[in-house]
């Protein structure tokens, strides 16, 4: 028999022939069908007997069959005993081929439009499909036991992972009329799946948990709820990592008009918190259309490590420890964020590589994209560049992207840092903000202590111009001015690329005026001198806080004041021009005086490739005059190096007071 594009109907009843015939009517029976279309499936090349005794041989083959868009070539179903009874046939022992051989069992009851069919691809793993179709209604039942999670990568969609590990086990629902579905059900358990993309950006290990799943469709639309339990497992998504389970997810919504509503949701985090959540994805563009999250009481340690984290990266927030407590209200709508709510409970932020820290952080940060807020932080203490700052009080207002602070005090040192008119904006190029203002007098010994300097006398205090970021550096205009060692330092052309980021560099030039010696000798251990002197960096050039490129100068300041050096500070500065008559001094009758007169100190470095180029006062025959001799008992130091790396100066400077380096005396 043969018929062209035959119906699913009267494939059934030519089955439903063939199987009421007596068993006596012939040995072997045979059917042909070129095709058969369906709604729900398509299939091509057919051909089924019954041979045997009592016609007890089943085989069907089937040249291509497709369904719901998967194709399979050259399947072949065979039963080594068949029972025929009426209009049904059972085969408890079979063998389906489509591709792998699988052990089958089936019941097929043709008047009642029933089919039961059991695979047991694997030992312990079973497969069973009760499915009843009538017209038009139709439903299917499967029931599944350690069912390898790999053989659902064909029915899932292209552009999710693809399983490749673990087991499923549970029970799936579904329903429909005409050959399309109108109501699923799902009620599953999930046990060491693992999966991955060819990119290996979503990927997952040893994960395990359960899913319920229910959806119906009501016109063009579906409606769902879900519930999801994470109990095990890690799992990368480009950029989140989870490295352990504990997480659920309740919600329910609708799909339909290529958008996925989520009406009502709750997610929880293990070491996060719960929230409440909705929102609409575009599932044609996919993107996030609309979004509402409220969380409260979140740990902000897992919050931090979890979710902010992977997208602060490349910032100077990618090396943060947080602690406390945070209630959280985000709106997105269109695209873009219109509103977030954020209260802070006793939090820190402290940057492990000691850069800032923020701690006892409490207050509310009302911010809305359209309309003014304001928002209240209060912080109990913390620290900049490792300087501690006290208590400080942030009123900060906020018009959408615009952000002003009339005045601020911070608290530093006994003294106090003024911030004055600091506004702040986001432009369509990035973050642009500027202020000014000073700084009231700070106790040096106190800040040299907190910098890990050797300890310095005195006060500091200054005034900040107008200080401004353009969206990529940092820089001031005018100059800034400072009060240290009873003279006066000016900082001009000051320039920060990165500030806060991983590899700071700085641009400016240092100009220092009248200096007291004694107090700077004396803060460095360095031996004892009196008198001025001026310092001046040009073109001053800093990578991650370490100078690479300068042009500085020490020479003595110009006026009537009193001039003498100690022993130890000559051995000092003679060490740091070059070894010289190591034994010079205690050879001669000057090893009795301890002070010596001078006339001029003058020593210059030209930093270029890690090799500072020195020079002095002026050539002598061998090297260059770092202090000439002046008064009675009077003293020269010779320089002889006229190239010292970089590295080996610095070691030099820490030994000076460690070592008993010896001038040359003349």
């Amino acid at each position: 028999m043969a018929n062209k594009a035959l119906t699913r109907t009267g494939w059934l009843l030519l089955c439903a022939l063939l199987l009421c015939l007596p068993a006596s009517a012939a040995q072997t029976l045979r059917l042909s069908i070129d095709d058969i279309a369906s709604p729900a499936f398509h299939a091509r090349n057919i051909s089924a007997s019954l041979a045997g005794p009592e016609l007890s041989r089943f085989e069907a083959r089937i040249g291509e069959l497709a369904l719901h868009g998967k194709s399979w070539r050259n399947v072949r179903l065979q039963c080594a005993e068949v029972l025929l009874a009426g209009s049904e046939i059972r085969c408890a022992r079979g063998t389906l081929q489509a591709g792998e051989t699988w052990p089958v069992s089936f019941r097929y009851a043709g008047a009642d439009k029933r089919l039961e069919l059991a695979l047991a691809p694997s030992p312990g793993e079973t497969w069973r499909i009760a499915a009843h179709w009538g017209n038009p209604s139709w439903n299917m039942r499967i029931d599944i036991a350690n069912g390898k999670a790999a053989r659902l990568a064909p029915w899932l969609p292209e552009n999710l992972p693809r399983p490749g590990g673990g087991t499923v086990s549970g029970r799936a629902i579904l329903s429909g009329a005409s050959g399309k579905m109108e109501e699923a059900s799902a009620d599953l358990r999930l046990d060491n799946i693992s999966f991955s993309d060819a990119a290996g950006l979503h990927a997952g290990e040893k994960v395990g948990g359960s899913l319920e799943l229910a959806a119906s469709k009501r016109g063009e639309t579906w409606q769902w709820r879900v519930s999801a339990d994470w109990r095990e497992g890690e799992i990368f998504w480009q950029p989140l990592y989870f490295a352990r389970g504990g997480h659920r997810l309740a919600a329910e919504g609708s799909y339909g008009a290529g958008a996925l509503r989520v009406g009502r949701g709750e997610l929880s985090l293990a070491e996060v918190g719960a929230a409440r959540i909705s929102g609409i994805w575009d599932t044609a563009a996919g993107r996030l259309l609309d979004f509402d999250l409220h969380g409260t009481n979140l740990d902000l340690t897992g919050l931090y490590r979890t979710l902010l984290k992977p997208f602060l990266e490349n910032t100077a927030f990618a090396k943060v420890q947080a602690q406390g407590r945070a209630d959280m209200d985000w709106r997105y709508r269109g695209g873009a964020t219109t509103e977030f709510d954020l209260s802070l409970h006793n939090a820190s932020f402290e940057d492990e590589e000691r850069r800032f820290a923020l701690r006892g952080v409490s207050g509310r940060i009302p911010w809305a994209a359209d309309g003014e807020r304001q928002a209240d932080l209060r912080i109990q203490g913390g620290e900049m560049l490792r300087i501690p700052l006290g208590e400080t009080r942030i009123p900060l207002a906020m018009r959408g992207w615009q952000f002003s602070l009339p005045e601020l005090a911070v608290p530093v040192l006994g003294g106090a840092l003024r911030i004055e008119d600091f506004q702040a904006g986001k432009q369509p190029d990035g973050w642009r903000w500027q202020f000014s203002g000073g700084l009231s007098p700070v106790s040096m010994e106190r800040l040299t202590e907190a910098l890990g300097l050797p300890s310095m006398h005195g006060t500091l205090s200054g005034v900040i111009p107008k200080v401004g970021y353009d969206g990529h550096a940092l820089r001031m205009d005018g100059a800034l001015l400072v009060k240290v060692f009873d003279g006066t330092v000016v900082v001009k052309d000051l320039a920060i690329l990165d500030a806060l980021g991983r590899a700071p560099r700085l641009h400016a030039n240092l100009d220092m005026r009248n200096l007291d010696l004694d107090l700077l000798t004396r803060t460095f251990s360095f031996g004892s001198m009196q008198g001025r002197i001026d310092i001046r960096a040009d073109n001053l050039e800093l990578a991650n806080w370490q100078p690479v490129k300068f042009d500085a100068e020490i020479r003595s300041s110009p006026g009537d004041y009193p001039r003498k050096i100690s022993q130890r500070a000559v051995q000092n500065i003679s060490s740091l021009g070059g070894a010289g008559a190591g034994a010079a001094i205690s050879r001669s009758f000057l090893r009795f005086f301890e002070q010596f007169g001078y006339d001029k100190i003058g020593l210059s470095c030209r930093l270029r490739n890690e090799v500072c180029l020195m020079d002095g006062i002026e050539p002598t025959q061998y090297g260059y005059t770092i202090v000439k001799g002046g008064g009675i008992p009077a003293i020269s130091v010779i320089g002889y190096n006229r190239e010292v790396s970089w590295n080996e100066l610095l070691e030099r400077l820490k030994r000076i007071t460690q070592a008993n380096v010896k001038p040359v005396v003349q």
